[in-house]
């Protein structure tokens, strides 16, 4: 299978993007899957499968759902990015060690579980910023 390189327009750097309408190309017959609700208010989901899901064999529904659980995990890291990116704005100044180290206990107090692998990519994205401010055109 052919993979698609576009970029959403949520696009932060490399890997730090959400799944896009391209994607669905790779599917031969894609479908809407019914069965999650969001409160917008109080920021809660669900997911609650359909008969039609269940009915589905187990070992399709394990493919499904890991393709449905990366999904949510490549949007998942966008938001840390991104909330990361916005926690920074407020202390612009601070070294990025520290800054993470307080980002770590925000998302704690919040009861956000981080990633093994998100310093990774916060210094990864922070590089890639600043590369890219270097080769910007300048007026």
């Amino acid at each position: 299978m052919d993979e698609i390189k576009s970029h959403s327009s949520y696009w932060l750097s490399p890997g730090i993007d959400v799944p896009t309408q391209d994607e669905l190309l790779l599917l031969p017959s894609p479908r809407a899957l019914r069965g999650f609700y969001v409160d917008r208010d109080a920021g809660e989901a669900a997911f609650v499968p359909t008969e039609d899901f269940m009915r589905e064999s187990p070992l399709w529904r394990i493919d499904v759902l890991d393709d449905i659980a990366n999904a949510i995990q490549r949007t998942r890291t966008h938001a840390l990015v991104a909330y990361f990116r916005e926690c920074q704005v407020r202390a612009p100044n601070v070294h990025m060690a520290e800054q993470i180290e307080a980002f770590r206990k925000i998302c704690d107090l919040a009861g956000v579980v981080l990633p093994d692998e998100l310093e990774a990519l916060l210094v990864l994205d922070q590089q890639f910023r600043r590369s890219a401010l270097k080769s910007a055109p300048r007026d």
